[in-house]
């Protein structure tokens, strides 16, 4: 039985901690422009590598360059215009709409979901047995 809790525990945790972050932003980032590729990578290896890129866009004429850090979801593409949001009050904090964003938030919450699916089987298994 404590396999349940400690499997519930951990798909709860990583899951939280996982997705919340990425929640608040897509929360947080109200404003919209868009905005410029200056940069792309993609990791060294064979099969799906995950990829990185760098780009910029302006807030009221202030020029910003944001990361979207690794991910396996973005769509990277050069000379292309990407669609960025940003927190309206913090212009700095933004991310572009292909990123992968959408994606790694809803695999978080499946996650954490899971664990809490996982917290009720074993509640009710615990009061069968």
């Amino acid at each position: 039985m404590i396999a349940v809790w400690i499997v519930a525990a951990s798909f709860t945790i990583v899951g939280f901690l996982y997705g919340a972050p990425r929640l608040y932003k897509i929360i947080a980032c109200k404003g919209r422009t868009t905005g410029r590729l200056l940069d792309a990578r993609s990791a060294s290896g064979t099969g799906t590598q995950p990829a990185k890129a760098k780009y910029e866009y302006y807030v009221d004429g202030k020029r910003y360059v944001g990361n979207t850090g690794w991910t396996n979801y973005g769509i990277f593409r050069f000379g292309q215009e990407y669609k960025v949001r940003y927190n309206p009050r913090k212009p700095q904090d933004s991310f572009i709409n292909r990123s992968g964003m959408y994606i790694n938030c809803i695999l978080g919450i499946v996650f954490f979901l899971v664990g809490i699916g996982c917290f009720v089987i074993g509640g009710i298994l615990l009061t069968i047995l």
